[in-house]
């Protein structure tokens, strides 16, 4: 059976040809963006984590080991590392739901967040 295509009072509403063609080359750079926000989300994070658990298990190990104080990150820079990886997450997690160009603002949001906190922290 064909679909019979009836004219709307607003107009026609079909996505034009070159609409098509114009999503399929972006998908390549799009998906490009969504992995690159991903990893660095989900590796920020994994840093974090690893900061927050040198940072709480450093001290008593150290001092285990008569080696006395260390000077780790700072709590600052921990807690910026885990915020961001947070908020890249859930970032990486909603962006599904949104048009492709929010979609790309966010990523593109994401990886600057990520780079700023990396070089915030990890070169003063």
């Amino acid at each position: 059976m064909r679909a019979v295509s009836r004219p709307s009072a607003g107009g026609d509403h079909a996505p034009a040809a070159g609409a098509d063609a114009r999503d399929r080359r972006l998908r390549g750079p799009v998906r490009a963006v969504d992995s690159l926000a991903g990893l660095l989300a989900a590796g920020i994070l994994l840093v974090g984590v690893v900061l927050l658990l040198a940072a709480l298990i450093a001290p008593a190990a150290l001092d285990a080991a008569g080696l006395g104080p260390a000077d780790g990150p700072g709590w600052s820079r921990v807690i910026a590392q885990l915020a961001t990886g947070v908020a890249g997450e859930a970032v990486v997690r909603l962006r599904a739901r949104w048009p492709v160009p929010v979609r790309v603002l966010g990523d593109l949001a994401v990886v600057g967040a990520v780079l700023g906190v990396i070089w915030w922290a990890w070169w003063p």
